[in-house]
């Protein structure tokens, strides 16, 4: 047991000259594979200079900028795309050149009007964003973005994706301009076929929310839609200050190779209320435009009238003749033949309508409730068709257009009294009226 625990002390010293000599090698391997200095003290400056330009050249482009200067950074997402446009705005309304926009935008995506008219918008400094929101992106539209100015104008991009999964800007609209397709929320990839008879429907509404039934007679079918409906539906308009809703205000409702159906879709003034009405538009041949050749108001008239008459649907400026077609109707108080301030309104309309048609007829008949003799009211049922033609005169209406007469009581839209021999004031009310019939 002594013995073995004498050799203890020489195996430990051994050890640890083993493992020095062991440290001593790695040190002289390390050593050696550093570089030698030549004493210039630049050979460690070369490497890193080497690696920063081996750096630079893999995130260099081809046309010597980096990737980060690039508009491939920012046309990862629609809202990278729409950030960058809105700096290159910015830059063009403080400098006062439109070039660098210009150039992003790309000739694709701009007609050569388009570009003249940036430089003259980034010249006058019109290009200044609204601050709170420069850019949004407009409702129920995923690939149109609005570029909001300061004075409340918009400059509208559609954008589209490349084949290469790239967003970039497909068409632009700059404020007051109508191009077609842009200005009334078409999808671009729409069919010619179906965007034309859309356009055409649009472009009606338009007349027709500007009070223009002679604007609105282009694109109708003149033998199937006739001037009354024209002018009755500008009077609901009017009166019930409809305008277009927001969120696809025209919707196809079929498409044929010769015809289509569309529902256009209206909101109070306040967007607290919709209405709708169908409209048919039809074409001879593929190389024919569309006309719009039937109009069904019954639903817009049903909610003009619960807003307006009482829910009396009789009580309307728009009603079917007997013989046929449409006559406007404009209504008068009891035993009054007095204009309205609401029939003066109406009646400005119809004058707008006729003025433009100088050797057209229209006839004007007065009618009465029951009340009173049959030879008061034949006087006063003229009377009020009179009236009726002196203020479309002095609206510039030509006297010879016009003929007047009147039938009394002897014509009732509505019973005058129920079946129980009660008085009906809506039925009186509908019946004390002057009735237009345009003969064209």
């Amino acid at each position: 047991m002594e013995h073995t625990r004498s050799k203890t002390p020489y195996i430990f010293f051994i050890s640890v000259i083993v493992l020095t000599l062991i440290a001593m090698v790695l040190l002289v391997r390390q050593c050696s594979s550093q570089p030698a200095d030549d004493g210039t003290g630049q050979d460690g400056a070369a490497d890193t200079e080497q690696s920063a330009a081996d750096a630079d050249s893999i995130s260099l482009t081809v046309d010597g900028k980096h990737v980060d200067e690039t508009s491939t950074a920012r046309t990862g997402t629609p809202e990278e795309l729409v950030g960058h446009i809105r700096d290159l705005i910015v830059e063009a309304n403080d400098s006062g050149d439109a070039q660098d926009l210009i150039k992003f935008l790309g000739e694709g995506a701009l007609t050569d009007q388009q570009s003249k008219d940036l430089h003259q918008l980034a010249a006058s400094t019109r290009l200044k964003l609204d601050s709170s929101e420069p850019f949004s992106l407009l409702k129920n539209a995923d690939d149109r973005w609005a570029m909001n100015l300061a004075d409340r104008q918009r400059i509208l991009l559609d954008l589209a994706k490349t084949q290469e999964g790239q967003w970039k800007v497909n068409t632009v609209t700059l404020p007051g301009e109508r191009r077609a397709a842009n200005a009334y929320g078409i999808d671009p990839a729409t069919p010619e076929d179906e965007r034309q008879a859309a356009i055409t429907v649009h472009k009606f509404m338009e007349a027709i929310l500007k009070l223009d039934p002679t604007s609105a007679r282009s694109f109708v079918d003149e033998s199937q839609v006739n001037y009354a409906k024209l002018a009755g539906l500008c009077i609901v308009f009017e009166e019930g200050a409809y305008q277009l809703a927001e969120d696809r205000a025209v919707r196809k409702m079929f498409l044929r190779d010769k015809s289509a159906g569309w529902l256009a879709r209206v909101t109070t003034k306040d967007a607290t209320q919709m209405a709708m009405f169908a409209i048919s538009t039809k074409r001879k041949d593929a190389n024919s435009p569309w006309k719009i050749t039937e109009i069904n108001l019954d639903k817009l008239l049903a909610d003009y009238a619960g807003r307006f008459s009482g829910g009396d649907i009789y009580y309307t400026p728009l009603i079917k003749n007997p013989k046929g077609g449409d006559s406007l109707a404009i209504y008068f108080d009891l035993d009054s033949e007095e204009l309205t301030a609401r029939t003066k309104r109406q009646l400005k309309i119809v004058a707008n309508l006729l003025k433009n048609d100088a050797g057209k007829k229209l006839t004007i008949s007065g009618h009465t409730d029951a009340l009173g003799s049959d030879a008061h009211n034949l006087k006063l049922s003229e009377q009020r068709a009179r009236k009726v033609m002196a203020y479309l005169t002095e609206q510039g209406v030509n006297a010879p257009q016009m003929m007047v007469t009147g039938y009394g009581k002897s014509q009732p839209r509505r019973p005058n009294t129920t079946q129980d021999g009660k008085d009906a004031p809506d039925g009186r009310r509908a019946n004390r009226r002057a009735e237009i019939l345009l003969n064209f």
